[in-house]
């Protein structure tokens, strides 16, 4: 009987007669709790403590949910209903948020997020010794203005004395910087107004393993120490949302991380000190195309040293622009890259600076290069004894080609220097590179026994149309030695 998927029969015994009773089945209230509980992770705070009054399967259910997400424009939605003004509203979310966290009935909460309109460094420190007694295990706080300074950035604490009035007493929290057992910290577009919060807030991190610093407004900073020693990813975004970065942190960076393995980076070049990056296997870094006039020496050389120790590291192309004016030797040595990730632009002085740099990078195995903005102008390819090429260099990734002649020219580069080369991918729009324009390789002598060229053209509708070579060293040619293609 199909109508069985959606109800059960229940059979009695009423005065000698036998009555039927259909009764629907709740088949939500009687899944697992742990899928109960995944399930309502992806509502809001709000909208999971209305579950109480679904039934009485469901009135302690939202007490025990270990994910939860307050946020405050789905709060404000409530605000003609309560014929509250702004700033009240914004009390009453501080209120619900603390009464919602004190009275569930879970030992921790592994993640919790909030997000509200504004949302400032000292408002973060009064709230974490709340986090520690929940046992928070990911934390992400979110901001959604950050330029101006708002009357009712006091309502946390405004709620906070409230709530201390009205709390019983029963249970003291201490409001302390003490992380308890947080693993992962996001925080988007806060404001570090306090400086002296700011030196102890990253200064004993317990066992955090993942920092996240997003669009924050950090202008007031001079210094920005982070010691914790079990982090292992730490992302710093030094830009703001919009067109405006008046509020980025131009002062020096001090990490004392034993145990960071991925590290990475966008904002203006920064001065900035590594304890120990021994454990790093992964560092990108991005510098905004404003800042390229800032070719300053002990900055970017600092920058590029400190990465000394990272197997696979990501630059900007103002790197391969630095170093075509400035020769590091052994202040920019990396020794222990392994594989490449580099912007480029379609200059000789780019070209010069890549150079430079695979000097510094004697054990490379793996060459990714991205072309973006730039004018074509005639570098042209030459041979040039450099460790990499010679014995470590076996693939080339190469994105955006945009013209074919200076292309071309890279590709003689990497032919005739990089001995033990197996591989080239090029990545391209449609038609960027006629694959005829290849032939003029076959005057090239070859330094590799044998590589796999292939071309992929994507087209705007995102067809992908592939070409592949093989390009080896011919046995019938006598002199020097010739590329033919297969």
């Amino acid at each position: 009987m199909s109508s069985m998927d959606h109800a059960y029969y229940k059979q009695s015994d009423t005065k000698g007669a036998q009555i039927i009773k259909l009764v629907p089945e709740d088949r939500l209230s009687n899944l697992p709790i742990d899928i109960l509980h995944h399930i309502l992770s992806f509502l809001d705070a709000t909208d999971v403590t209305r579950t109480s009054a679904l039934g009485k399967n469901w009135r302690n259910i939202w007490s025990s949910v270990p994910s939860l997400k307050f946020d405050f424009n789905v709060f404000q939605v409530q605000r003609p209903y309560l014929q509250l003004n702004y700033c009240e509203c914004l009390s009453k979310f501080w209120v619900f948020f603390f009464w919602t966290f004190l009275m569930r009935e879970a030992p921790q909460v592994t993640e919790l997020r909030i997000l509200c309109h504004y949302f400032d460094v000292e408002q973060f420190h009064l709230l974490l010794g709340l986090f520690a007694t929940q046992n928070v295990k990911e934390l992400q706080f979110e901001a959604r203005f950050t330029v101006v300074d708002y009357p009712f950035s006091r309502a946390l604490s405004e709620s906070l004395s409230a709530l201390r009035r009205y709390y019983d007493g029963s249970v003291k929290i201490q409001f302390s910087t003490a992380f308890g057992n947080l693993k992962s910290l996001r925080l988007v577009a806060v404001y570090f107004n306090d400086a002296k919060i700011t030196a102890e807030l990253f200064t004993n991190c317990g066992v955090l393993e993942n920092l996240s610093l997003e669009y924050c407004r950090m202008q007031m900073l001079e210094v920005l120490n982070i010691s914790a020693s079990n982090l292992k990813k730490f992302t710093f975004l030094n830009m703001h949302r919009s067109i405006f970065n008046v509020h980025l942190f131009h002062g020096r960076l001090n990490m004392h991380t034993p145990n960071l393995e991925n590290f990475y980076y966008n904002g203006p070049v920064l001065c900035w000190e590594f304890s120990n990056t021994s454990s790093v296997n992964h560092a990108m870094i991005e510098v905004s195309n404003e800042t390229y006039d800032v070719l300053r020496e002990p900055k970017l050389a600092a920058t590029i040293s400190a990465l000394n120790c990272a197997k696979a590291l990501s630059l900007p192309s103002v790197v391969p622009l630095y170093l075509a004016r400035f020769r590091c030797g052994s202040r920019c040595h990396l020794p222990n890259t392994r594989s490449l990730r580099l912007g480029m632009l379609y200059t000789s002085r780019c070209m010069e600076g890549l150079i430079n740099l695979l000097r510094l990078t004697p054990n490379l195995k793996i060459l990714s290069m991205e072309f973006t903005l730039g004018f074509e102008d005639n570098w042209k390819s030459r041979d040039e004894d450099v460790a990499c090429l010679s014995h470590h260099l076996k693939e080339v990734r190469i994105t955006g080609s945009r013209y074919p002649a200076f292309q071309v020219e890279l590709l003689k580069f990497l032919l005739q220097n990089a001995k033990v080369l197996e591989n080239i991918q090029i990545d391209q729009e449609e038609q960027e590179l006629d694959p005829k324009k290849l032939y003029a390789l076959r005057t090239v002598n070859l330094a590799s026994k044998s590589v796999a060229l292939m071309i992929t053209s994507i087209s705007a509708s995102g067809k992908r149309k592939c070409v592949s070579f093989n390009l080896g060293i011919s046995e019938e040619s006598s002199g020097p030695t010739k590329l033919s293609l297969v």
